[in-house]
């Protein structure tokens, strides 16, 4: 699909959550297939692309920001045959796809989370989320005061197989949502993987959920003050100089396809003029 090289910039979006967009076969679920029925639609509209929200496997505990497996369509709105014929379609209309992609946190469904819940403190498996050991007398309490942007608090305490208390895992969000240790190279090359996966199947840009929160302070430092997810001086879990390392790496994956292959954040920063 030829376009200008700088489309993004100036482009009409339009964005679909593909469960509630349209049902093709009356199961009262909107599917893929749907979408490819609309495509005549949204031609109709002047769009130059579609931003297609979470249509991954999902228990759906933050409406399919809780991601099982990130290479993947939910069974219940489609397949990949179906991705591809939906990216063919909108291509033939010269219409451009950005899709949601969520690299703060997995879903509690996904397989290395229920490998981490099932290994022991200091594996591997646990290494690539953010596991650590409660405070007080008998760890009782959580690691640090860190907020949750969904209940109080950022940690949820787990038990070991013999059913005594374990270790705690962060979440800035839903407890069902655990967030990624991106200090493990595991996670970092698994998510190269995943761009590429997105992009050989023709998508043109990525809409990045939680950009700037990938990175943790070294340490997990306390916060030390009442504060709230989108509190702009809260450090330890935003904004931190590391998230930049991160989509550099990502923007070789993009500058290694044809065209102008773009991704755009989702962000709340304290000034525009961070790097």
């Amino acid at each position: 699909m030829a376009k200008d090289a700088l489309w993004w910039r100036q482009a009409a979006i339009y964005q679909i959550y593909p469960r509630s967009f349209y049902d093709s076969n009356g199961d009262g679920i909107g599917d893929l297939n749907g979408i490819i029925e609309k495509v005549p639609y949204l031609k109709s509209l002047n769009l130059d692309a579609v931003w297609l929200s979470p249509f991954y496997p999902s228990a759906l505990a933050d409406g399919g920001y809780d991601v099982d497996d990130y290479r993947d369509v939910d069974p219940k709105i489609g397949t990949l045959k179906d991705f591809d014929r939906m990216v063919k379609a909108l291509h033939k209309a010269d219409i451009s796809l950005i899709i949601d992609i969520v690299p703060n946190h997995s879903s509690n469904q996904h397989k290395w989370f229920k490998e981490a819940l099932a290994s022991e403190p200091g594996s591997k498996a646990r290494d690539r989320y953010i596991f650590r050991d409660g405070r007080g007398k008998n760890g009782e309490l959580p690691p640090n005061d860190w907020p949750s942007h969904f209940v109080p608090s950022a940690w949820t305490r787990t038990n070991n197989p013999d059913g005594t208390p374990g270790q705690w895992y962060l979440h800035l969000f839903a407890p069902e949502q655990p967030d990624w240790n991106w200090d493990n190279r595991e996670v970092e090359e698994d998510f190269l993987k995943t761009l590429r996966f997105w992009a050989d199947r023709g998508v043109d840009g990525f809409r990045i959920d939680v950009a700037h929160g990938m990175i943790k302070e070294a340490g997990l430092p306390d916060v030390a003050k009442k504060s709230t997810m989108l509190d702009k001086d809260a450090r330890p879990y935003w904004n931190q100089p590391g998230v930049h390392e991160i989509y550099r790496s990502w923007r070789k994956i993009f500058d290694s396809y044809p065209g102008d292959r773009m991704g755009v954040a989702e962000a709340w920063v304290p000034s525009s003029d961070l790097p």
